[in-house]
């Protein structure tokens, strides 16, 4: 505190300096924004608690820069539709490794049926007798999904000519519903377990 009773922000100050350093990349209106709102938070703890516990409770400013750094990542890719921007959000989205891995592998796996579908669909275009949905007359559990290979011996292809539409349909769906499964998700993370969830428990 100063003579005037008013909190000396010359430590605030310092410690914004190195946050702004490890923000370095923002967008300079981001960054500004993201210090203005640290400035203000830092003095209210201190009038209250004192500069040492202020600072205390914000952490090592280089951790705190991280934290702002990912949940602008996750913003993002929540308001995106690029699959790249969803899965660089995804990296942050779980206070474990196995948790973000776990996130990560799931959503890729989940794109790569994606691309399974839209591929059949292209090989029905290309190769007609070689893709298909096949049945066995009688036997419903020879039901076989085939793309680019020999069809069963015996068997009817199901869907014909409609297996462009029905695979190219069914792979927009299911990007969708992945899409909307992984923004929901990172949604959750950053209300939990974002900056100003971090900020009120600096409170």
């Amino acid at each position: 505190m100063t003579n005037s009773g008013k909190v000396d922000s010359t430590r605030v100050d310092s410690y914004l300096t190195r946050v702004r350093a490890a923000l370095r990349g923002l967008p300079e209106r981001q960054i500004d924004d993201i210090l203005r709102e640290l400035h203000g938070h830092a003095l209210e703890l201190a009038e209250t608690e004192g500069m040492d516990a202020a600072l205390r409770s914000l952490g090592d400013p280089v951790d705190l820069a991280k934290t702002y750094r990912a949940e602008s990542e996750i913003v993002q890719a929540e308001c995106s539709g690029s699959p790249l921007v969803i899965l660089l959000g995804l990296r942050h989205a779980s206070r474990s490794r196995t948790g973000r891995f776990l996130g990560t592998v799931l959503y890729v796996f989940g794109y790569a049926n994606v691309l399974t579908l839209w591929a059949a669909a292209a090989d029905k275009l290309f190769s007609p007798a070689r893709t298909g949905l096949w049945l066995t007359p009688g036997d419903w559990r020879s039901l076989a999904w085939v793309t680019d290979g020999n069809s069963p011996v015996g068997a009817h292809e199901l869907l014909s000519w409609w297996l462009i539409p029905a695979a190219v349909l069914a792979g927009w769906i299911l990007r969708y519903f992945i899409d909307w499964v992984a923004r929901s998700w990172l949604r959750r993370y950053r209300q939990s377990e974002g900056v100003s969830h971090l900020l009120k428990r600096a409170n």
